[in-house]
């Protein structure tokens, strides 16, 4: 750690926030040329602030090549605390009025993939019309992200685990079907599974107000639940899948529906780094979120009865 104490700045100065965002500029876009397109600065300007703010902390955070830089240990360090901490003052900002008083900047979310095969396109749609100044990125993947060392603003989550550097708010609950292709059958039933989840062969369900327990045979093991889905679609076996994913295919008669899954209720989350000022444009977002699936759970038990 004795290294690090050359990043320290003088106690009698704050750091130059120009050169900070100058440096980062840079550093993210991998050169001065680049930075300044991005930017609209002249490389000189960056350059400038660069070296006053390699003055101020004195540490070198570049080394200039004949072909561009390289970021010194340093600056490699520099860049990874500072990028954080300087997206939480343009959140300050915006939060304060001293932005435009309407949501703008890049917003980067992860969502579960299941999400592929519900209307979270059309929500995406509907609030990049709302705000256009928000360059939104939606990234579907089953995996469990660390959104904040990987650069998301927010994660909508499956019954997520307490964390302390999340918080947020849960945007709707779902019930989950045992359903299959109408012509599967067997005693016991096989069974497409979800990772780690499911390893019981006895499954209890609730059809028409009876309880009972359904016997299964695994006979495939999938990752991700749009995998599942297609696989089920596929007609090798039942699956544990939430409304969202099959209603319209149980009110079709594309899958039937073997019963609901007791206490297999599934709520989701909206979460973002608790340390993080909660921007516009993120809030946005979590209210739209809200809201349309207030629509959904509404329309959901209105058509209760078709599935």
């Amino acid at each position: 750690m004795a290294r690090l104490a050359h990043v320290v700045p003088k106690m009698d100065h704050f750091m130059d926030l120009n050169g900070l965002k100058s440096f980062i500029a840079v550093a993210a876009a991998g050169g001065f040329g680049a930075a300044s397109r991005q930017t609209g600065m002249a490389k000189s300007s960056l350059s400038r602030h660069v070296s006053q703010l390699e003055d101020q902390l004195d540490v070198r955070l570049l080394e200039r090549t004949q072909t561009g830089f390289r970021l010194t240990e340093e600056g490699s360090f520099m860049l990874e605390k500072a990028q954080p901490l300087l997206d939480e003052l343009n959140d300050l900002a915006e939060a304060l009025g001293t932005r435009r008083q309407k949501p703008s900047g890049k917003l980067r979310i992860s969502v579960p993939t299941l999400m592929v095969t519900s209307s979270f396109g059309a929500v995406a749609a509907r609030y990049a019309r709302l705000y256009p100044d928000v360059q939104l990125e939606v990234v579907a993947e089953d995996r469990r992200v660390d959104p904040i060392r990987e650069g998301y603003d927010a994660v909508l989550r499956a019954q997520p685990a307490n964390d302390e550097e999340l918080m947020g708010k849960k945007v709707f609950s779902d019930r989950v079907l045992l359903v299959c292709k109408p012509e599967i059958s067997g005693e016991p039933l096989p069974f497409i599974a979800l990772g780690n989840l499911y390893r019981d062969q006895h499954i209890p369900i609730i059809l028409n107000g009876e309880v009972s327990q359904i016997a299964t045979r695994e006979v495939i093991r999938l990752s991700s639940p749009a995998m599942i889905y297609d696989a089920v679609l596929d007609g090798v076996g039942a699956a544990l899948l939430p409304i969202i994913m099959i209603g319209d295919d149980v009110k079709t008669g594309r899958l039937i529906s073997l019963g609901e899954q007791i206490d297999g209720e599934i709520n989701f989350w909206f979460l973002y780094p608790s340390r993080r000022h909660l921007s516009l444009r993120t809030r946005a977002l979590m209210n739209l979120l809200v809201a349309h699936f207030a629509e959904y759970s509404a329309g959901a038990e209105a058509g209760k009865s078709e599935i």
